[in-house]
């Protein structure tokens, strides 16, 4: 044979290869196509995990933090309503034990003027101390709401920065 009819030969064996041939050649094809397409699909699966385990530990980590606030609030109120309970009670007992003695001052008073000077003086003396306390409740009641409310804000805002992140 020739150079030329070697190479007719050769184009020949190429072009025309056996069904067989050409059937081994087509399942090679399809079965690396279908593995690129497997490992497409698991790496995305793998990406899409991943980023769903992480929002899951975002959400678990600002649950925790709300109820870690609800927690601390709560306690702000429990002990806020307790100190406001004790500060009525001690006021309460003061007012009660201050009537009585005025009550007495007023029964040993010998006329009208010094009953009525002593009634003023009492008068006088209540309505300053009640608007004493009064202001010192208000101040407790302020804290005592401040305190409740700070642990959720901060929580508020932190919320607000995750689910931000989340967003990106």
């Amino acid at each position: 044979m020739t150079t030329s009819g070697k190479k007719t030969a050769e184009n020949t064996t190429a072009v025309a290869m056996t069904p067989a041939a050409m059937m081994t050649a087509q399942t090679e094809q399809a079965i690396t196509m279908a593995r690129d397409s497997f490992e497409q699909i698991a790496t995305r699966s793998r990406e899409a995990m991943e980023q769903g385990m992480k929002t899951v530990n975002v959400v678990t980590e600002m649950t925790r933090g709300n109820v870690d606030a609800f927690l601390e609030s709560s306690r702000a109120a429990s002990n806020g309503l307790q100190v406001i309970a004790q500060e009525v009670t001690e006021f309460t007992k003061d007012s009660m034990e201050r009537t009585a003695s005025a009550a007495r001052a007023l029964t040993q008073a010998r006329t009208a003027p010094e009953l009525i000077k002593l009634q003023s003086e009492f008068a006088r003396a209540e309505f300053a101390t009640a608007i004493a306390e009064y202001t010192k409740l208000s101040q407790t009641m302020f804290q005592t709401m401040s305190a409740i409310f700070e642990p959720l804000q901060k929580q508020a805002l932190t919320s607000a920065q995750i689910k931000d992140l989340l967003a990106e």
